[in-house]
């Protein structure tokens, strides 16, 4: 495996701008893979709030219906 990375690179000194294209796509594919990551915490986080706003507001509701009548 080492052997052919090195020939790649190898295959790739005569063109540089080669070189760069592959080493900008593959810090692409890192920052997008970094923030697709990101961006699962946060929806993670907001649906936590959103559960325990649910929660809450039930809470809530129970405690402001009448009991049942028990004649």
């Amino acid at each position: 495996m080492n052997e052919s990375v090195r020939g790649f690179i190898d295959a790739l000194k005569d063109q540089p701008l080669s070189l760069a294209l592959v080493a900008m796509n593959l810090g692409l594919l890192g920052y997008l893979y970094y923030e697709g990551v990101q961006a699962a915490k946060q929806r993670q986080q907001e649906l936590e709030l959103l559960y325990q706003n649910r929660h809450e507001v039930a809470e809530l509701l129970y405690k402001c219906t009448p009991p049942p009548d028990h004649r």
